[in-house]
């Protein structure tokens, strides 16, 4: 089950993306969110402390809490890691499976996901597009001893919310690694690019709250859609 105070900040966050505080640009009280949600001064502060490392809200002193003017369309938000398709929001995320099979890690991949050589692990290659645009290629490795079961139904939407919602884990944190490459000629073909332009590869490791990697994946970006978004606080 997940912290209370982690689960306010979603509530909160999803007020922010529906637009209930344009009106003043920013939070209600302390005492009235202590009021709304039932539960101390501490939870609430710590619901607003992760809404701000999200970048979604800045608190000014004596002032309250205000709405955080960023752009955010079409970026990917680094702070607040959840899968592309809730990421985009009202944007429509689409996607295409390449490949989805049953594999058994070798030595490279198990050092890499910290399990057994020979673990069961799903392959997955899909595009996703966002509006219609092909945004990027994954390629994805999924522990099947963490995540016992997906089907290419469940991989033709969000897999991060499946294993949310139904399986009823609790994602904690993503290791992410951003670099420049260039595109060989599969992965330009399916981006609608030319081979030999440039590429945005994000490298990521997946852990679940318990600390062990279920998903390693690999993705290369449409270089002409895709935008970073990093939220930094001068401390």
């Amino acid at each position: 089950m997940d912290v209370k105070y982690k689960v306010i900040c979603e509530e909160i966050a999803k007020n922010i993306r529906e637009g209930l505080y344009q009106d003043t640009k920013k939070l209600p009280t302390e005492e009235e969110l202590i009021e709304q949600f039932e539960v101390s001064r501490n939870t609430i502060r710590k619901a607003i402390d992760l809404l701000t490392r999200k970048g979604l809200v800045i608190p000014i002193q004596g002032s309250g809490v205000f709405l955080r003017s960023v752009s955010m369309d079409g970026a990917i938000n680094l702070e607040d890691f959840h899968g592309l398709t809730q990421g985009f929001g009202e944007n429509h995320v689409t996607t295409k499976v390449n490949s989805f099979k049953l594999i058994e890690a070798d030595e490279k991949l198990a050092q890499v996901m910290q399990c057994e050589k020979g673990t069961p692990v799903y392959f997955i290659e899909r595009l996703r597009s966002v509006a219609g645009v092909p945004y990027v290629v994954e390629y994805s490795y999924y522990n099947r001893e963490l995540i016992p079961y997906l089907s290419e139904e469940i991989v033709k939407g969000s897999i991060y919310q499946y294993i949310r919602e139904e399986l009823k884990k609790s994602i904690g944190f993503v290791d992410r690694v951003i670099t420049a490459g260039i595109l060989n000629e599969h992965d330009a073909r399916e981006l609608g690019l030319t081979p030999g332009e440039p590429s945005l590869i994000s490298t990521n490791r997946a852990f679940l709250k318990s600390g062990v990697i279920f998903d390693y994946s690999i993705d290369i970006h449409n270089y002409k859609e895709t935008k970073f978004l990093k939220l930094s606080n001068y401390l």
